[in-house]
């Protein structure tokens, strides 16, 4: 089966980034939050580098490269990622074709992946860096169904966001349940963590719909 898979929220978790405010000498409780400017920037593609970023974000903050670098370090490449998330990564690419498809920079995306020996898991990266276009821009959807007619599985903990618009293209919706949030339909398929989706999927790849 061709399964896209979310990246924040399903694979890793991202803590709040104003806990390491410090690093960069910052209110966090300044409003707007000067990493969320800088962040959204590149995320959505109008800084196109680390680099970029980094010089971005110590304009806005007033912090030296190094604690920019750092804070980087602390925030985007050290997000929670389950060890058994490697296993389940592994284990579905050896059946299956996986589409990583997100909201971050890619170069962030391919350090952690790349940290946790699953980068090679992935068919494709749908970044939003690259579109500069972040979800629920249909662009990114697009970009991941694939060529023939296979059936396509959206996974997401955001279904009001991210699975809506997947299933007005074909997409399975696979919901991974979020206590934050109230979807607005029933999705095809509830799980409670990214590890209990091998024991959804048929003898066949494919998923039991309603």
């Amino acid at each position: 089966m061709y399964l896209v898979v979310d990246y924040g929220g399903v694979i890793v978790e991202h803590g709040d980034e104003r806990e390491h405010a410090h690093v960069l000498g910052v209110d966090p409780e300044t409003d707007p939050y000067p990493g969320w400017l800088a962040y959204f920037a590149f995320r959505d593609g109008f800084v196109q580098s680390t680099a970029e970023y980094i010089e971005l974000l110590s304009t806005l903050t007033g912090a030296p490269h190094e604690a920019c670098r750092e804070y980087i370090e602390k925030t985007w490449l050290d997000p929670e990622f389950p060890e058994e998330h490697v296993d389940v990564l592994q284990d579905l690419a050896r059946d299956h074709t996986l589409v990583l498809f997100g909201n971050m920079a890619r170069p962030w995306i391919e350090t952690v992946l790349s940290e946790h020996d699953v980068l090679d898991c992935f068919d494709d990266l749908v970044v939003s860096s690259d579109l500069q276009r972040p979800k629920p821009h249909p662009k990114g959807y697009f970009e991941c169904l694939p060529e023939g007619d296979e059936p396509v599985a959206f996974v997401s903990d955001e279904y009001n966001e991210d699975l809506m618009m997947g299933e007005t293209l074909g997409m399975a919706s696979v919901w991974v349940e979020n206590d934050e949030e109230t979807p607005y339909r029933e999705p095809d398929v509830r799980i409670s963590t990214l590890g209990d989706l091998p024991d959804v999927l048929s003898a066949d790849g494919r998923l039991p719909l309603r």
